[in-house]
């Protein structure tokens, strides 16, 4: 017996709702759908209304929405969009479903109607597992406004201002939306107007944040550094004083071909820069760094969808910014991802880029600015180590004579190399203060510093410190030694700690010798050098 398929419609509108990646998500929706409407401006407006709820308005003046568009934005997997466009399963507009209220007014100039529709409390009954129903009426035309309004009211989400601000939602929208595409570029390759719409027009934003009391108007174009290829020296940075501040272009890069009969082509443009210039069109999130912004990424529509840099294969990669669009470039549902990279279409947009990549961007980069880093790398070692070399003569003016002992060492140690030097000379001048100890072997690639003997050849592990102390903070497996020798004891006298393990620790003294009881039965002894210096000056 066969039985029908079922979907729980509640239970997919609330995951859609609730499974955003990024809140700002909503602001890409908005954007995509104005573009689609062949918007030329659209206004997002963020506020606190008198009662402090925080809401979301976003206006366009497209082509505006009819009964039937209406219907089709609530419905869900309802979509007219074209096959190769961004949101063509029609679930974007849900993520507006996770608020309070939700509120679409829109006109059509052709239709000279206007449509108005209340969606109340979506959130709330879809997580009561009652699917929620909107109120739609038809309002009075209003010559010259047509286009459509959205209003988010209680947009639930923790900490909104957060995401919502102006800073970020510049950087947002440039970034990652259709007011952010990089499509006018390429407006000159006549068949790609078939396959992009308005390919030679961007939008023009307007960005009202009214918590912050802040307007803006921009163009909707993604935002590149500016070119200089021949920076001039910041004599205020000693460490890349020219890299910093280059940037080069490459592109714009087109290649078409036909696989089965099917028109096939992708585009790329990109930079290299330094980090002054990649902070100059971007800002980063709260924990976001450079490494996740920059690279390549897969595109769509001309925007942002996926950060790829693996396909790069080079560990410098957050110094590009590269954007590869094709629109043989199937989404997720959810529109973060390309979902078919195993399409033949797709592996010939890869491997074509793959080329381009190897021979006319990454090449020249390295010949250009990589060298100029290479070259500030050398200098500003050299300028390091002369630095840290005056640094170390003026600081050796300040370390304390070990005078009154008979040994070729001048100073006392402030350091575990030292340490060992000192414990080397006076071991070879007095050997009956070390119970007749020599060094056998010394390596600072162990876990262990040196390999003693004693006089009967038994070999001994001891563990070189400046100070005790660093024996706990350098958390040492305490089975690996048998003495300490360090320059102090700087630690009190039956002070005790629990190892990782659970077992504990003590330092003891006992004969005016130092000891640390490890676990029940394990005495270590400690050598303090500062102690033998000073009973050798006596």
């Amino acid at each position: 017996m066969e039985k029908e398929l079922k979907v729980n419609q509640i239970s997919l509108y609330r995951e859609i709702a609730k499974n955003l990646v990024n809140p700002l998500e909503v602001i890409r929706e908005a954007v995509s759908n104005a573009h689609d409407a062949q918007s030329k401006e659209i206004m997002i407006r963020i506020y606190r209304d008198s009662d402090n709820v925080f809401c979301i308005e976003i206006s366009d003046d497209g082509n505006g929405m009819g009964e039937k568009e209406f219907e089709r934005f609530f419905n869900l997997g309802d979509s007219q969009k074209l096959q190769n466009n961004i949101g063509q399963k029609g679930l974007g507009t849900k993520t507006y479903f996770r608020s309070a209220e939700l509120i679409v007014e829109s006109q059509q100039k052709d239709t000279k109607k206007r449509f108005k529709a209340v969606l109340s409390q979506p959130w709330d009954k879809l997580n009561e597992n009652d699917l929620p129903k909107y109120d739609f009426i038809e309002m009075d035309y209003q010559p010259g406004k047509d286009g459509t309004i959205i209003s988010i009211q209680d947009y639930k989400i923790d900490h909104p201002e957060r995401y919502f601000n102006f800073d970020t939602l510049q950087d947002y929208i440039l970034w990652y939306t259709a007011a952010g595409s990089f499509k006018t570029k390429f407006a000159d390759k006549i068949l790609l107007h078939k396959y992009v719409q308005n390919i030679h027009i961007s939008l023009k934003v307007f960005l009202r944040d009214e918590i912050k009391n802040t307007f803006k108007e921009f163009a909707g174009i993604h935002q590149f550094s500016e070119p200089n290829e021949n920076p001039s020296i910041d004599v205020n940075n000693e460490e890349n004083p020219r890299s910093d501040d280059y940037c080069k272009h490459f592109g714009p890069f087109h290649r078409e071909t036909t696989i089965d009969g099917e028109y096939v082509s992708f585009q790329l443009y990109g930079t290299i820069s330094g980090i002054n210039k990649r902070r100059e069109i971007s800002h980063f999130y709260q924990g976001e760094k450079q490494k996740s912004r920059f690279g390549l990424y897969l595109c769509k529509d001309f925007i942002p969808v996926e950060n790829k840099h693996d396909l790069l294969n080079d560990p410098n990669y957050q110094h590009y910014h590269l954007l590869l669009n094709s629109q043989s470039f199937d989404l997720t549902a959810d529109r973060n991802n390309i979902s078919n990279e195993a399409d033949p279409k797709v592996i010939w947009v890869l491997n074509e880029f793959d080329t381009i990549w190897r021979n006319q961007i990454k090449s020249v980069a390295e010949e250009s600015y990589f060298k100029i880093r290479d070259e500030e790398k050398i200098q500003y070692d050299q300028k390091k180590r002369i630095k840290e070399l005056e640094n170390r003569k003026e600081n050796y003016k300040n370390i304390q004579y070990l005078s009154g002992i008979d040994i070729p060492i001048l100073k006392v140690p402030n350091n575990e190399a030292q340490v060992a030097i000192l414990f080397s000379a006076l071991l070879a001048k007095h050997p009956d203060k070390f119970n007749g100890l020599s060094i056998g072997h010394y390596s600072d690639k162990s876990t262990t510093d040196l390999i003693c003997e004693k006089a009967d050849r038994s070999t001994l592990l001891v563990e070189l410190e400046y100070s005790l102390r660093n024996i706990f903070r350098h958390g040492h497996a305490f089975e690996t030694f048998d003495y300490v020798v360090c320059w102090i004891v700087d630690l009190e006298i039956n002070e005790s700690k629990k190892t990782p393990e659970g077992v504990t620790l003590k330092l003891t003294k006992a004969d005016n010798k130092w000891f640390l009881k490890y676990g029940p039965s394990k005495l270590i002894p400690i050598i303090e050098l500062k102690q033998i210096v000073e009973e050798l000056k006596k």
